[in-house]
């Protein structure tokens, strides 16, 4: 019950592409031949049609195109050395990516002009928010002056969405893997372990470390077409999101030992401090490089 709450809530937040293309796809391959195998697909293979025609800018457009070559890109690695889903999908998701990219320039637009949509589109989105509170008069006073100021740095927030895209179709990537898992009568790869089994290597530490040393020291700004800068600042939202997420894993299992006043205590000191971390990362992120 709990797997279907996070999928209707991803569903809700997300695009949709990241979860119903993996699993439309692993399904297929997997032969359906059970019932919870035809019956997920009847319900997932509409949604996933309705996905893929949707209308929109050059953004949607790229993400739907992403969530394409990420699907058939998971289910060949899957195919080809079955394994944990993780690695398969970092690597799956680099793919579609490089391929996407390629794409874009064989028709003429690169990444710049797919930020240049997703920028326009934010601030539409944001300025429509901002005029939907004030018509609330003043109850909305608050959220018009929030909606109005993020509006504002709406091309900043668009520097992020390529970590924001590679975080959403990780998730979307590891939901449609256990929702597989669960109805899949010949599934094509190991299941899901527990989440608070989740782990990478420790060599990965230096991932931030030298996205952060990116963005401390003189480096060049730019390495020809590829801002550092911009580079550094996804890396590090990318690393910060995965070792919270480990960290979590990490609590998830002390907390089956530990006291409840133990759990009750951490649970409110990290509540307290996670504002505090949360904007000491964002201004690092994107304030950092302006003020060196």
């Amino acid at each position: 019950m709990g797997l279907l709450v996070l999928t209707a809530a991803y569903l809700l937040l997300a695009p949709w592409i990241f979860v119903l293309g993996p699993l439309v796809a692993l399904l297929l391959v997997s032969r359906p031949s059970t019932r919870p195998e035809w019956v997920a697909l009847a319900l997932a293979a509409p949604l996933l049609a309705l996905a893929m025609l949707g209308t929109g800018g050059l953004f949607p457009q790229f993400v739907r195109a992403l969530g394409a070559l990420l699907s058939g890109a998971l289910v060949v690695l899957m195919l080809a050395r079955p394994g944990p889903v993780f690695r398969r999908a970092v690597l799956a998701l680099f793919v579609a990516g490089v391929v996407a990219l390629l794409w874009g320039m064989h028709f003429g637009f690169g990444w710049p002009d797919v930020q240049a949509s997703a920028a326009h589109e934010t601030h539409e989105f944001l300025v429509a928010q901002a005029q939907a509170a004030a018509a609330q008069g003043a109850r909305g006073v608050a959220a018009e002056q929030i909606f109005t100021q993020v509006a504002g740095r709406a091309n900043e927030v668009a520097a992020l969405f390529p970590a924001m895209l590679a975080l959403t179709a990780l998730a979307g990537v590891a939901l449609a893997w256990r929702l597989y898992g669960m109805v899949a009568a010949r599934p094509i790869g190991p299941p899901s372990p527990p989440f608070s089994r989740f782990r990478f290597g420790d060599q990965l530490v230096w991932v931030p470390v030298v996205a952060l040393a990116a963005l401390i020291l003189p480096v060049p700004q730019a390495i020809g077409a590829l801002s550092v800068t911009l580079f550094a600042r996804n890396v590090l939202l990318v690393a910060a999101a995965l070792y919270a997420v480990r960290g979590l894993a990490v609590f998830a299992t002390l907390g089956r030992h530990a006291p409840g006043v133990v759990l009750l205590v951490l649970t409110l000191v990290a509540v307290f401090l996670m504002p505090f971390d949360v904007s000491g990362l964002a201004s690092l992120v994107t304030d950092w490089p302006t003020a060196r």
